[in-house]
């Protein structure tokens, strides 16, 4: 909040939160606490989630232990905030969504593409650069491990060699750069801006 405020931006002024999956470390700034009720923490904002991950996650939902849709997605549903989409979604013709489903059932990738730039937000399709190279390994938390890798392997076939800039969630920063392959794997490379 810091940060967006330093920027001269305030919770307000939010259109659109895109949520990747619903895994409390991606959808947890979705609310903030206040006079102890969860509330939407960028009010006016639309949060676009794949149908499929929602109700993935309402299914899973009830457990003590685990309150991440109690706390951080329903809140959004009541206030009216939640739309619920295709994993396949186009916000407009810069923004849209891809289906990366393996972490979660209903996990989608980000695409951006301006002025020519193309580029993807990964969400946890990949945990770490070694991914890249074994795209096989697993992440413990990935709900279905074979559509995981299965997928793992398509979205870097198609990010090899084309110049897409690849953002990602949890690889060591920077973590923003291209994907090329050498011989028989892929490489995360840094990338350079223009």
């Amino acid at each position: 909040m810091a940060r967006l405020a330093n920027a001269g931006v305030a919770p307000e002024q939010i259109d659109y939160v895109l949520c990747t999956h619903l895994h409390i470390d991606h959808c947890g700034w979705n609310t903030r606490l206040v006079d102890g009720r969860w509330i939407p923490t960028f009010p006016n904002a639309r949060y676009i989630m794949a149908r499929r991950e929602f109700e993935a996650a309402q299914a899973a939902s009830g457990d003590a232990d685990e309150r991440t849709y109690e706390d951080n997605v329903l809140p959004i549903v009541e206030a009216g905030r939640a739309v619920l989409v295709d994993m396949d979604y186009e916000l407009d013709g810069e923004v849209w969504l891809e289906p990366t489903p393996g972490h979660t059932p209903g996990h989608v990738a980000i695409g951006l593409r301006s002025r020519g730039v193309g580029a993807v937000f990964s969400g946890d399709l990949m945990h770490w650069p070694m991914q890249c190279i074994y795209p096989d390994w697993s992440f413990r938390y990935d709900t279905d491990p074979d559509q995981a890798r299965r997928t793992r392997w398509a979205f870097l076939e198609a990010c090899s060699d084309n110049r897409r800039i690849v953002m990602t969630s949890h690889f060591p920063l920077p973590s923003v750069g291209t994907i090329s392959r050498r011989q028989s794997s892929f490489w995360f490379e840094d990338h350079q801006p223009p």
